[in-house]
């Protein structure tokens, strides 16, 4: 699969592209329009004059050189000859301004006069009288240098460049957002293949060494052995369905929830085997999926208790309008440098296989989804001893849910001495407290 970097190239080119022949056909098509505008207005006015002068001739007068208006500033009264009888002050003295004779039958025609060396003039030619004899009646004005140079091109292709410039660099990051999710998927994709491959590869091995060799394998160890791949595989496909459902936004019902009281709970149903001591009081309410909640708070605890040496201490309280969980081991700690990889998906470093070769891998980036879910975070804080997983999340308005709506409130444990009960070895220190 192509990387992420040349795609986004590759469509980010080709977008730009698109845009520089929108840009392209869109300021030559304002060149062509503002154009034919500035032209119609210089005949429209050269019309108006040019039939002024008309109908005095036609009254049998000759019309006041003066008498010109707006922009036009070149008329002349030409005779049937070819001669100049009469112009206005700015063409008097020269030439002609057109050899073109309108015929009798379409006696008003527009004309673009350009003689070499010289800007162009637009004008009307009015045949003053089907008459062979007419004269005939010029008007018009030198092109303006909007028309006669490239002004009006350079006007356009400033903001037209500027425009494929900023279109061209929000293309680029369109596309790279675009494209992140579908190369987070790859990703996944391919690093979760590689753990299922696993497990897969073993009950395989397992199985063809059933058949092969039926004398000397147990029925009853190839059951076992394939029950606990399978067991593997079923408990890495639910994580990732939970963790495609917390990153796919998908919503949880919310309520407020006892976070003591949800963590007593969790740590009673967890008390086999590594002891584990429980340091809180009252209640802390929070705002959250209590389903969602009691994973998280079991993913700790379960983690806790694989790497504890003699014992885990559980603290919750509140600090600074956050309610916070602290779970804390006593066995060999987290190096700083592993703090934030151990969130990733997959990762399990090699104390953690040692101590559980079955897990998933996908606990703590679990962990750290639900707490972002619910505006929270989940980090690895500094301990004297082993790893301490802080949670903190929002502490519930109580305003605005209504105190009567919930039980009233305990003696809510503050968090500093929820930490000063946390000694060289949490577990003792707490022990001794108590």
């Amino acid at each position: 699969m192509p990387s992420l970097h040349s795609m986004q190239a590759y469509y980010a080119t080709v977008a730009t592209m698109v845009l520089v022949l929108l840009t392209v056909l869109g300021g030559a098509s304002l060149d062509v329009a503002i154009r034919y505008r500035i032209e119609d207005q210089v005949f429209f006015d050269a019309e108006q004059v040019a039939a002024q002068w008309s109908a005095q001739v036609r009254g049998g007068a000759l019309p006041h050189p003066a008498s010109v208006s707006g922009t036009v500033d070149l008329v002349q009264l030409v005779d049937a000859r070819g001669s100049v009888v009469d112009a206005s002050p700015g063409a008097t003295g020269r030439p002609r301004l057109s050899t073109f004779r309108p015929s009798a039958d379409n006696r008003l025609q527009r004309r673009v006069e350009c003689a070499a060396g010289e800007r162009c003039v637009l004008l009307m030619a009015n045949r003053v009288s089907p008459a062979p004899d007419a004269p005939v009646v010029y008007a018009g004005t030198v092109e303006p240098p909007l028309l006669a140079t490239h002004r009006l091109e350079y006007l356009i292709a400033g903001p037209a460049l500027l425009t494929v410039l900023l279109g061209g660099r929000l293309m680029w990051w369109i596309i790279g957002r675009a494209l992140r999710p579908a190369e987070q998927q790859y990703r996944l994709a391919s690093v979760t293949s590689h753990e299922l491959r696993t497990p897969i590869a073993g009950l395989k091995v397992q199985l063809e060494e059933a058949l092969l060799h039926p004398e000397h394998i147990d029925p009853r160890d190839t059951i076992r052995g394939a029950l606990s791949a399978t067991g593997r595989l079923e408990a890495i496909v639910q994580d990732l369905l939970t963790m495609a459902g917390l990153r796919g936004g998908q919503p949880a019902p919310h309520e407020p929830v006892d976070l003591a009281a949800l963590v007593t709970e969790e740590v009673d149903a967890h008390s086999g085997g590594t002891p584990m001591a429980l340091d809180t009081a009252g209640d802390v309410w929070v705002h959250g999926s209590r389903i969602q909640l009691i994973r998280l708070v079991g993913n700790l605890l379960d983690n806790a208790r694989r790497h504890a040496a003699t014992g885990v201490t559980v603290c919750v309280g509140s600090a600074d309008g956050q309610a916070v969980l602290a779970v804390t081991d006593d066995g060999d700690g987290i190096a700083p440098a592993d703090r934030e990889r151990v969130f990733e998906r997959f990762t399990r470093l090699d104390e953690g296989r040692r101590r559980d070769s079955g897990g998933t891998g996908l606990g703590l980036a679990i962990s750290r989804d639900i707490a972002r879910a619910h505006r929270g975070t989940l980090r690895i804080e500094d301990s004297p001893r082993g790893a301490r997983f802080v949670l903190r999340l929002p502490l519930l308005d109580r305003n605005a849910i209504g105190e009567r709506n919930l039980p009233q409130p305990g003696a809510v444990l503050p968090w500093r001495r929820c930490r000063k009960s946390l000694g060289t070895n949490p577990f003792e220190a707490w022990v001794k407290g108590r």
